[in-house]
């Protein structure tokens, strides 16, 4: 049996859930209300909870507003390694607004990649050190590393992290190709935002398994915006994955109530419906999206429209998406909370995003190989049964404003049977 958990500042939802089937629904409010709800599904399970996860999309939103509106100064550094540094303090920067409001200290080093891994300049990696006892003596504690190129070669951006770490051992570094992504500006947003909640995430993370380890053997995950779930020192790691969670666990909650995997997907909470796609038992996503926060990301999230509830139910043809014969699921909000029941349902998810060179239809195919393999061992856990690990989706699109053979490969992978 399996536990999954809608937490907010005020509140915890939760479902026990017997494989697809609720077999029990709690909430609890206040400071101790993950620890009650848990207690309280536990004691009603018939036989052992294997796991619990978290939906705490809402917490970590909360966290980067706080920041954004109450800090006494910027929390951030940003360290580029480029091949050239910019003369200029306007391309120097990064053009969004918010992402400006977290950095309080900025440089550039040389260094990176082009998109096939060849390196475009020698790494300066005392530089790179002069730079983060720079922002450390600043009182800053967090710093996000962004190297041209990094996703497909992120070599320049584990050796700074490495001597970095060596001189600063408190330093808390976000590596952007952790989060991923092709484009240099999504990685920076997305590296910058995962620093800004470092501190958050971590007390969070210590909070949430105190409570879990109250149950015994119990593994604790979180759940994440393509759909999925991550464990918790990955999450400790990367909460930016955590970002915009709620909208993908609320439609996988809303499809497994009415026995769905694939198709169209209305959420009403009232004030608005979230209408999005499921397919083959994942939500429909894309990378390079806004986020909850307003800001595009490089990580995936799920492709949804939102629309006044008064506004959709007027004319829904107009906001459904699939075929005119198509049945949607028109789920509303209530009990059980439907992302507590999609947390419980959700499986580890891995998405890898690659730009590869390709003169001929063998050598695209070797490489889509090669990322499809790296998603799959990305989702080997030791809960999943040996050689459950699939490919859901997989693609490659040639980009015809780079030289001939160019292509943009992505690969999506997630453990258990097919929807």
């Amino acid at each position: 049996m399996r536990i999954g958990v809608h937490l907010t500042g005020r509140e915890a939802r939760a479902v026990l859930a017997d494989g697809s089937r609720v077999h029990a629904c709690g909430a609890a409010m206040g400071g101790r209300a993950l620890g009650t709800v848990l207690r309280e599904l536990a004691g009603q399970a018939t036989y052992s909870v294997r796991s619990v996860t978290l939906e705490v999309s809402d917490l970590l939103v909360d966290a980067v507003c706080r920041t954004g509106a109450g800090s006494a100064g910027a929390p951030v550094s940003v360290l580029r390694v480029l091949p050239r540094t910019s003369r200029h303090t306007a391309s120097a920067d990064h053009p969004s607004a918010m992402m400006r409001s977290f950095v309080a200290h900025r440089a550039a080093v040389s260094g990176g990649h082009d998109l096939f891994g060849t390196a475009l300049a020698p790494l300066d990696v005392s530089g790179a050190v002069a730079a983060a006892l720079e922002a450390h003596r600043s009182g800053l504690r967090a710093m996000a590393v962004v190297a041209t190129g990094a996703v497909g070669a992120p070599g320049h951006e584990s050796a700074v992290a490495r001597a970095v770490l060596d001189a600063v051992p408190e330093l808390r570094l976000s590596l952007s190709h952790e989060v991923g992504g092709v484009g240099l500006l999504l990685r920076e947003s997305a590296a910058v935002l995962n620093a800004v909640m470092l501190s958050a995430a971590g007390d969070l993370v210590d909070r949430c398994r105190r409570a879990v380890r109250r149950l015994g053997d119990v593994s604790c995950w979180f759940a994440t915006a393509d759909g999925g779930r991550i464990s918790a020192e990955r999450l400790r790691a990367l909460p930016v994955l955590g970002l915009d969670a709620a909208a993908a666990m609320n439609l996988l909650g809303a499809a497994a109530l009415h026995g769905r995997g694939t198709g169209t997907v209305v959420v009403d909470d009232g004030r608005s419906c979230t209408i999005g796609e499921l397919r083959d038992g994942l939500p429909h996503v894309a990378a390079d999206l806004h986020s909850a926060l307003g800001v595009r990301l490089a990580a995936p999230r799920p492709v949804v429209d939102v629309v006044g509830t008064e506004e959709f139910r007027a004319d829904p043809a107009r906001w459904l998406r699939g075929a005119p014969h198509e049945v949607p699921v028109i789920a509303t909000e209530g009990r059980p909370d439907l992302g507590a029941l999609g947390a419980a349902l959700c499986e580890p998810t891995a998405w890898v995003d690659l730009v590869v060179q390709a003169e001929s239809a063998d050598e695209l195919c070797r490489q889509r190989r090669a990322v499809e393999e790296r998603a799959l061992r990305m989702v080997v856990t030791s809960e999943a049964p040996p050689g459950s690990e699939r490919i859901v989706e997989s693609g490659a699109t040639a980009l015809a404003y780079m030289r001939a053979g160019t292509y943009r490969v992505r690969a999506r992978a997630t453990t258990g049977a097919r929807a």
